[in-house]
């Protein structure tokens, strides 16, 4: 294989696992030959890259892209992440990530004694600028952007979280350059518990840095995931006619050059069409794993409901969350159709 060859091949993994477009992928990688396409963090920075997967959520609403996510930008000691505006038709997925990440304290009276902190412990607020909401890791080197509103909007979420915080009796913890003592006792209480989740952090990482796949390769109308122990799980949904392509997905995630140290096992798989139930849903389980009888793994359910499963609401929550109308004709082609008519 030529060297050209090679290159594009990068750029084209790299845009689908990102959704950058492959001309930008392609200048990226001219500039760093030697680099991956979607190079692996550091233990630290795939803490913090974890803590962000595990928090934006992917059983909260629907959003424009799944997860919520329209692109993200991995380097090795850093990564950008584009979010959409919306976390279903009312609600801002940015001002989501403010409460689900910034840690606070609560101060009020009542409540457990053992309390945990909101957000999440030990992610700090760097600062705001013209590249986005930067993040941090207390006492690391660790960074993640989040990019989507300018900078006037997110200093306007963060103004109003911490009024928020002040009239809920929660202080707020993400501006202290060092861990808190109460933040240090927290984790403290659970330490092997902690050091386990760092272990396999790369996990969440690797996922979060691929997380296009999941509309570039695949047309799932809904993604949802959670974690289960140190691993994950997930749910993918289709309408009837549209292709599964789990091999496709799982071939990017496990790619034996430049994807995730995983191996895919097929559990059950029953997505070939026939005639002879009418049209009944379809279900196909895999899991990535690293062999070895492992249980921290990914399991994915890819789930194509049955014909006639009525789409209504979930269509006009995509629409009001601001899905593209020429992904939602891939999605949901049959739905799509009906209302373009």
């Amino acid at each position: 294989m030529s060297h050209g060859e090679l290159l594009t091949q990068k750029a084209r993994y790299r845009s689908r696992c990102t959704g950058i477009g492959h001309q930008a992928g392609l200048q990226h990688l001219k500039a760093l030959p030697a680099q991956d396409p979607v190079p692996a963090a550091n233990r630290d920075q795939a803490r913090l890259e974890a803590v962000v997967f595990a928090r934006l959520g992917g059983t909260s609403d629907y959003c424009a892209h799944p997860a919520g996510i329209a692109r993200v930008r991995p380097s090795v000691d850093h990564l950008v992440v584009e979010v959409d505006s919306k976390l279903g038709p009312e609600h801002s997925l940015p001002k989501h990530c403010l409460q689900t990440l910034l840690p606070t304290e609560y101060i009020g009276r009542g409540g457990d004694e053992e309390r945990e902190p909101g957000g999440f412990a030990a992610v700090r607020l760097l600062g705001i600028d013209a590249a986005g909401l930067h993040l941090g890791l207390a006492g690391t080197d660790a960074r993640v952007t989040i990019t989507g509103p300018d900078p006037e909007q997110w200093r306007t979420m963060v103004t109003e979280h911490r009024a928020f915080c002040h009239d809920a009796d929660l202080v707020p913890l993400w501006d202290a350059p060092a861990l808190t003592p109460f933040e240090s006792a927290y984790l403290a209480a659970d330490s092997t518990w902690w050091e386990k989740q760092a272990d396999r952090a790369w996990v969440a990482s690797g996922l979060l840095r691929r997380i296009a796949l999941f509309h570039t390769v695949t047309k799932p109308y809904s993604l949802n995931y959670w974690p289960h122990g140190l691993g994950w799980k997930f749910e993918l949904r289709y309408e009837p006619d549209v292709p599964m392509d789990h091999e496709e997905l799982l071939a990017h995630l496990t790619h034996p050059a430049w994807g995730m140290q995983l191996r895919a096992t097929r559990e059950h798989c029953a997505c070939k069409p026939c005639d002879c139930d009418q049209g009944a849903e379809r279900n196909c389980w895999y899991t990535l794993d690293e062999g070895g009888g492992r249980r921290d793994g990914i399991r994915i359910h890819f789930r194509r409901v049955r014909v006639g499963w009525d789409t209504e609401r979930e269509y006009e929550r995509l629409v009001a969350a601001g899905a593209d109308s020429q992904w939602l004709a891939q999605a949901l082609p049959a739905r799509h159709q009906r209302s373009a008519a």
